[in-house]
């Protein structure tokens, strides 16, 4: 799984969102949103546009490929 989608579900997870609220969001089905999470869908730059909207965030946060390890390490802590 590659780095964005990584930052995409600690974000996600983190803000206690479900994958249908975000998908919802996106205009897109659930099984859109789980294809993605799971890396069986490859995440375009639309999808990702989408989906920062849906999480509240800014898109380049997305791209940041320290932001999962941060975001996971305060959510074990």
């Amino acid at each position: 799984m590659n780095y964005v989608v990584k930052n995409m579900e600690a974000i996600r997870t983190n803000k206690r969102m479900t994958k249908t609220h975000v998908a919802k969001h996106c205009g897109k089905t659930i099984t859109w949103y789980k294809d993605i999470a799971k890396g069986r869908r490859g995440v375009y730059l639309d999808d990702v546009l989408l989906i920062a909207e849906a999480l509240e965030e800014e898109p380049m946060v997305l791209f940041n490929p320290k932001l999962s390890e941060t975001l996971i390490v305060k959510k074990t802590a």
